[in-house]
């Protein structure tokens, strides 16, 4: 009779592995798919995600097209599908079908995605919720034909199971990967929706062109705003400062270093060979000692050394940010249509270094227009360039924010709230290594190094503001003091005149005296076709004390520009692929005044606020009518500028109360950023 078993071997006779997609089909919630909403933004971005990357690693310019379709009344299938360079057919199965399997996890360079586990995940998350398996075409530009395959995702073994393969023509498509998923979700718009998500990423991916096609039909198209692909982050080496004692032991083990000294060098970054010779010195090795002979206490004083000795920032080579230029075309590109008043100049911080990995914060604000005036902030957040929709709460952007006092740059703000007014403040922080808060990736941990910058670089974005809302309040006081102006000194002038019978003078050089500012007024337009004139006139008057030297710059709507336009005088360039005008004004006397005159092709009714009026060659304190010409436009540096420019230098005009206010401000805070920076 066999002896019975202990309640140790009882217990020793249950374990057994646990396959990590059995893990995470059991808390799902982990990954975001906690709920059938949550499950389809989720899907969306995982598959969105990789084809970005793909591309950008090809370099080729992304075209994402994202259609979402109604299979029953909790049921929606998601197929994404992109023009990047494919997946060799032996591959196709892992990528999809096997968590935690990608090319990116042990390369140190900034990505969006870099586990293996969000797209494996959604394919598990199908299998689980509607048992269907994914559907897989690539293309790749080698082979004649595509590979088309269905697979599901085995949850005990952590593989792919191919369930149908076969191999077909793909029109006339070159190259690409299409996956289909059916899951349970629900769809509905939203500030956590698919379209939502996609909005986010057109903008911070200006290089991409993003289709949405929605389960009611309706098609949204976020076109490129550039053709100008990121800069390929480089991959590099760990930095000292951000290994851990077990870390270090097992690289020391696997190196194939023959000392050192050269392990040092080659393999860590930042280490140079002076601070190589100053760990060593601090560690007491000689440097000619093979990795893998260092023991115990050895690699602990080497690792202390690494921590105390002078090395330099690892390199910002491995990073990709937007960059300000992209950061404002992107913003203006997808909010276009809300008409902001103003564009602060976005901001790039020097890159930073958080546990070894560097990080740069960049910071775009945009004011004013049919942004709500009496709701919080819009905050957009970022991560390499993906949208962080849930958990705003929770992360450490919306923290450093908050924590900002913004009454003292205009905004109505409660203590610890987001802030009151029409704003929206995108925030996007790119580094090799996120700290999300959980695997789902969707906030970012409160660490003080990425605070403190998300912090500084919000409010140098902030301080544009309020030197904005400073100079509005200036302009608009000084556009009612030039109505009130040319309201009543004809009367005087008129009476006047009357009582010692004379002619009325011409009051220009007069109000040139009063006012020192070049105008610029419009006539013309209308909305409705058959009763609006199709001539423009735009008036500049220069009530300055000096001969000025302008460049008026037009932006209308395209169709003005089509065949039957024409502008007296003739402007100096006509741009109709992107609707912008210009003219040189080559002399404007003090008190003289000049006319542009524009005629639109028959039928085009435009109103006033159609049309985006910038002048160069004055500052926009002394400017009233129009705006100073964007500084992300692709034209040639205006001459009226570099005089402008030249004038500033020689004859700095005063600061406003309000600015010398700004400049103390940034004063205040300029011992503070440069030790942070240094």
């Amino acid at each position: 009779m066999p002896a019975k078993r202990t309640l140790a071997e009882e217990l020793a006779s249950r374990q057994r592995e646990i396959s990590v997609a059995e893990f995470f089909e059991r808390n799902r919630q982990i990954l975001g798919f906690d709920n059938p909403q949550r499950a389809l933004l989720t899907t969306v971005k995982e598959a969105v995600d990789n084809s970005l990357d793909a591309c950008e690693e090809a370099r080729v310019l992304p075209e994402v097209s994202v259609e979402i379709s109604k299979v029953s009344e909790d049921r929606l299938r998601i197929a994404v599908e992109d023009n990047g360079p494919g997946i060799l057919r032996r591959e196709i199965p892992n990528v999809f079908g096997r968590l935690l399997y990608g090319s990116r996890f042990h390369a140190n360079r900034q990505a969006r995605g870099q586990q293996g586990i969000g797209i494996s995940a959604a394919v598990l998350y199908a299998g689980l919720t509607t048992a269907t398996a994914a559907h897989i075409i690539s293309k790749v530009p080698e082979e004649p034909a595509a590979h088309d395959l269905e697979l599901v995702l085995d949850t005990a073994k952590n593989m792919p199971r191919v369930v149908r393969e076969d191999v077909s023509l793909w029109g006339d498509k070159e190259r690409g990967t299409r996956v289909e998923l059916t899951i349970r979700a629900r769809y509905q718009r939203g500030r956590q929706s698919p379209y939502e998500y996609l909005r986010g990423t057109a903008i911070v991916n200006p290089h991409a062109r993003i289709i949405l096609l929605e389960p009611d039909g309706t098609r949204t198209t976020w076109e490129r705003a550039t053709t100008d692909l990121p800069v390929l982050p480089k991959e590099i080496p760990p930095h000292p400062h951000g290994l851990e004692l077990g870390e270090l032991v097992q690289r020391l083990r696997r190196t194939r270093s023959p000392s050192l000294a050269s392990f040092l060098t080659d393999e860590l970054s930042g280490v140079t060979r002076r601070a190589c010779s100053e760990v060593l010195t601090l560690a007491r090795l000689s440097g000619r000692e093979a990795p893998a002979s260092l023991e115990g206490a050895a690699i602990e004083q080497l690792l202390a050394a690494l921590k105390a000795a002078s090395i330099a920032p690892p390199s910002s080579e491995c990073l990709s940010p937007i960059g300000p230029m992209l950061i404002k075309r992107g913003l203006k590109n997808v909010l276009g249509t809300l008409r902001p008043d103003f564009y602060a100049p976005p901001v790039t911080r020097p890159p930073k270094v958080h546990s070894g990995c560097p990080f740069v914060v960049e910071v775009g604000l945009v004011y004013g227009g049919d942004l709500p005036p009496d709701q919080p902030i819009q905050l957009l957040r970022f991560a390499n360039r993906v949208p962080l929709l849930f958990q705003q709460g929770a992360c450490a952007i919306t923290s450093a924010v908050a924590g900002i006092d913004w009454r003292r740059y205009g905004l109505e703000q409660k203590t610890g709230a987001l802030p009151v007014g029409p704003v929206l403040l995108l925030v996007h922080v790119a580094s090799t290594k996120i700290p999300f808060t959980s695997e789902a990736k969707e906030a970012i941990a409160e660490t003080e190094d990425i605070s403190r910058e998300v912090e500084l670089a919000v409010q140098s974005a902030a301080r544009s503001l309020k030197l904005h809302l400073s100079r509005r309040i200036r302009r608009s006081m000084a556009q009612e003091k030039f109505a009130i102006i040319r309201r009543i000194l004809p009367k005087l002038a008129e009476k006047a005149s009357g009582l010692v019978e004379r002619p009325v003078p011409d009051l220009t050089p007069v109000i040139t005296r009063i006012m020192d500012v070049v105008t610029v007024e419009s006539q013309g337009g209308g909305k409705d076709p058959e009763a609006a004139s199709d001539r423009y006139l735009l008036e500049l008057t220069n009530y300055t004390a000096r001969l000025r030297r302008l460049e008026v710059f037009l932006e209308v709507p395209l169709e003005a520009l089509a065949e039957g336009f024409s502008a007296t005088p003739a402007p100096a360039s006509v741009q109709p692929e992107s609707g912008r005008v210009s003219w040189e004004v080559m002399k404007l006397d003090p008190s003289a005044r000049t006319r542009l005159e524009l005629h639109w092709p028959k039928g085009v009714a435009l109103e006033p606020s159609d049309i985006d009026v910038y002048v160069a060659g004055v500052d926009d304190a002394h400017l009233l009518g129009a705006d100073p010409l964007p500084g992300d436009w692709d034209v040639r540096l205006p001459a009226a500028l570099v005089e402008a420019a030249e004038n500033a230098e020689s004859a700095p005009e005063k600061l406003s109360p309000d600015e010398e206010e700004l400049d103390y401000d940034a004063t205040e805070r300029k011992e503070s950023v440069s030790q942070d920076e240094d």
